[in-house]
């Protein structure tokens, strides 16, 4: 079904630089019934769109010790619309701070950093890429953040999931060893973190533009998406 729709849609594949046709599958319960209880019957669809990059640039963010995007034990891991709702509100008043996404933390004790905003977060600190463990079962296992650590596995550095600390993160930058922060989503692709506040201070990081790790990562996908480069990968699928 999705070959078929593509194929139908690809006029409306858009041409020009970090530009995509957006593909959106989703499910919703269609039975005619009013009440709480998982309903019986459900609708597949898939959607697709025009696209261009979700973010222009590098992005500021704001470390949420208050609200919560998803706890342990609930849907955090699923591309589900609650985990939206939830992360509305607190990203609207980061906005109005002057940031443009939060980085989520743990919904117990909001030591542990899990999503930035509707992305992965990743980090390079040396020649280790690390990332929050989707083990936690409240972050999404995102298709761009496997890609990209399996790129960086192939690329030789060593990557670390695990817990990933608040105060690692704020040591790490305050030592100045923190070289790189950026999200990994579908939509965003690979955004970088130009500054990082928490607890009243922004802590910023170098000029994106030079960073080792991100430019290169991006430019990976996008010759491999773009069938410039061989896909020793088997991600690609030509219709």
């Amino acid at each position: 079904g999705l070959k078929q729709l593509i194929d139908i849609d690809r006029a409306w594949v858009p041409k020009g630089e970090d530009k995509s046709l957006y593909v959106r599958p989703f499910i919703i319960a269609d039975q005619v019934f009013l009440g709480v209880r998982p309903a019986d019957n459900y609708k597949f669809i898939i959607i697709t769109s025009p696209v261009a990059n979700y973010y222009s640039g590098a992005i500021k963010v704001k470390v949420e010790t208050e609200f919560v995007r998803a706890s342990k034990g609930g849907i955090g891991a699923a591309k589900a619309a609650g985990n939206y709702a939830a992360s509305l509100y607190p990203a609207q008043k980061a906005k109005e701070a002057g940031y443009d996404q939060l980085i989520w933390t743990d919904s117990q004790e909001h030591k542990y950093i899990e999503e930035s905003g509707t992305m992965n977060l990743m980090l390079r600190i040396g020649d280790r890429i690390i990332t929050p463990s989707i083990e936690t079962g409240s972050i999404l296992a995102g298709i761009t953040r496997d890609s990209i650590l399996k790129i960086a596995k192939d690329w030789g550095y060593q990557v670390e999931e695990r817990r990933v600390s608040v105060k690692e993160i704020i040591d790490a930058l305050k030592e100045g060893t923190l070289a790189e922060a950026f999200g990994a989503g579908t939509a965003a692709t690979v955004t970088p973190i130009s500054s990082i506040h928490f607890e009243g201070t922004d802590y910023s990081l170098s000029d994106h533009t030079n960073w080792e790790f991100v430019n290169r990562v991006r430019k990976e996908l996008k010759v491999i998406k773009n069938g410039e480069k061989e896909d020793k990968f088997g991600w690609i699928l030509e219709i």
